[in-house]
């Protein structure tokens, strides 16, 4: 399964020249942990709420006039949108990181995955794999709890 599969398409995007003030303001009206700043249709990085929250407590500007680019990291990691999860979950290890940003074949922004959409994918494909072994085994035809007294 490719990491297009199941990233988020749907990105909440800002441009570099966008305030850290208004950054801020675009994370809480789109209730996200974060966004992507992009310039030209490629991602330069992930700023999260985390980050901001930060940078505002360890820095003296002004939130109103400073551009989010003066935050913005060249390391974001990325991952290409045909890679497979497991290369994913590698970029996550490896990168220390919860979140990556989802690049297609041109380096334009295709989405994002988090840590969390792979941990729900698992947790699906648990599900299937219990199913599957309930319905083929016998010992597993009682209902619930009541097998387990």
């Amino acid at each position: 399964m490719a990491v297009i599969d199941i990233a988020r398409t749907e990105v909440v995007t800002a441009p570099p020249e966008m305030s850290v003030a208004d950054v801020v303001r675009k994370i809480h009206r789109q209730s996200v942990s974060g966004l992507v700043i992009v310039e030209d249709g490629a991602p330069l990085d992930l700023v999260t709420d985390r980050d901001l929250t930060m940078a505002l407590l360890d820095s003296e500007f002004d939130a109103e006039e400073t551009p989010v680019r003066a935050f913005v990291e060249s390391d974001t990691p990325t991952v290409p949108a045909d890679a497979g999860i497991y290369e994913a979950v590698e970029t996550f290890s490896e990168r220390g990181v919860r979140r990556v940003i989802v690049v297609d074949d041109d380096g334009a922004l295709a989405g994002i995955l988090s840590i969390s959409d792979v941990v729900v994918l698992l947790g699906m494909e648990l599900q299937h794999v219990a199913t599957a072994i309930r319905s083929s085994s016998p010992a597993y035809e009682h209902d619930g709890p009541a097998y387990y007294e």
